[in-house]
């Protein structure tokens, strides 16, 4: 151990005056509720930026291929054996969108609603969070004897429709047959199989899923479907797997990239989060001035401490470096405890989910409650920012300790 840390341990370890020591659990405890404070903010944007990511790739997929005319189910057949031979891509999904209404015995005037009709099981596989969400449903989506086929409806839009698991609702899309006019409606009786909640505002309030083949019979469509959805693998490279997706899928179709399409929200995400973490860093170096009170007083009571090592040939360089030790001890305490307690705070209020909005204001914040997400880049971001910031207050003290009068301070021993 070097000697000049024994030295700043061991002053630490003495029983300094009431007055420096009262300053040194200021120092400690300012920069920990500063640290505690960044660890908090930084976990409420993480887990904003990461819920909103997540929700928006569990329902749409994180790549969607859409055909350019409609394509028959041999198309669409042809097109998933092209993009399965693409290296990244991990499965891929036929599924049909479509806008329509939702209606039920207590709403018969309906309700607006985004139709998606999926295949149970290769959904599962490109859409494995949202397959969760949606699990137990895949029999109960096709019609059986004497019962309709089964829809599974968002939480607040079974709320706005009054219905429960069981209960009878109704589907009206637009007619998408070849040469017939689109704003024909075409209804039909469903059963609500499951009704599934994703955090996501939008779709919890607005979607409903339904068998594919249903769908597409309902709305009279020609093509097997009007969406190829494909999952990646998350250890490729993203941009390249793009581009042999495009290339694969051919001029009959074009390919959308779900991050990409919201690209501006996450730009503006980040730039929010970086605007608070240089805010509430002023708590931080703002807190720093305790540190730098400590060390003025601490270099003051040991004036007589310093004169002695100087005499015997400690120089003024050895008391820079202690007194930086002394203050990175104090610095570290408090960014430790900050960290510790800030985290314990992530922890409880993603447990307890101490952030949640109501439905009219979870449509404003896109999700119905936000996880506080510690992650290790975040922490250690934060930890060099304290150090930074608790070197340079201490840096004025430690030379002012490298300057000190030998003969003054020994002037009354």
């Amino acid at each position: 151990m070097p000697l000049e840390l024994e030295v700043a341990l061991a002053y630490l370890r003495s029983r300094p005056s009431r007055l420096v020591s009262a300053v040194s659990l200021l120092a400690i405890g300012g920069i920990g509720l500063g640290v505690a404070a960044l660890v908090v903010a930084m976990g409420l944007l993480t887990g904003y930026r990461t819920e909103i990511r997540d929700r928006l790739v569990a329902a749409n997929a994180e790549v969607v291929v859409y055909p350019l005319a409609p394509a028959g189910p041999e198309e669409i057949d042809a097109l998933r054996r092209r993009l399965a031979g693409v290296g990244g891509v991990r499965a891929t999904a036929p599924v049909v969108y479509q806008s329509g209404l939702a209606a039920s015995a207590a709403t018969p005037d309906g309700v607006d609603a985004v139709i998606k009709g999926i295949d149970p099981e290769a959904e599962a596989r490109v859409s494995p969070s949202m397959a969760g969400s949606l699990s137990g449903t895949g029999p109960g989506f096709r019609a059986v004897a004497g019962e309709p086929p089964g829809a599974a409806v968002g939480t607040e839009l079974a709320r706005r429709l009054d219905v429960r698991e069981g209960d009878p609702i109704m589907l009206s899309v637009p007619d998408a047959t070849p040469g017939e006019p689109h704003f024909v409606p075409r209804t039909g009786r469903f059963r609500v199989a499951r009704i599934f909640r994703t955090n996501f505002a939008e779709y919890d309030a607005g979607w409903v899923f339904c068998d594919r083949e249903t769908l597409r019979a309902l709305s009279r469509m020609a093509g097997g479907a009007n969406v190829v959805e494909v999952r990646l693998d998350a250890s490729s490279a993203r941009d390249a797997i793009l581009r042999a997706i495009r290339a694969a899928a051919g001029e009959k179709f074009s390919v959308a990239d779900t991050l990409s399409m919201n690209s501006g929200l996450f730009a503006a995400l980040r730039v929010q989060q970086t605007t608070l973490f240089l805010v509430i860093g002023l708590i931080v170096a703002v807190s720093t001035f305790n540190v730098v009170a400590t060390l003025v007083m601490t270099v003051q009571e040991k004036k007589r401490d310093i004169g002695v090592l100087s005499s015997l040939g400690a120089e003024p360089r050895f008391f820079s470096r202690v007194f930086l030790w002394f203050g990175a001890a104090l610095g570290g305490a408090g960014v430790l405890a900050g960290v510790a307690f800030g985290s314990l705070l992530c922890w409880a209020a993603t447990a307890f989910r101490l952030l949640r909005f109501p439905p009219g204001v979870a449509e404003i914040y896109f999700v119905s409650y936000i996880p506080f997400l510690v992650v290790p880049l975040d922490l250690a971001v934060i930890v060099i920012f304290s150090a930074i910031t608790i070197f340079l207050a201490s840096w004025v003290p430690a030379r002012r300790a490298a300057r000190v009068d030998i003969a003054e301070a020994l002037r009354y021993e």
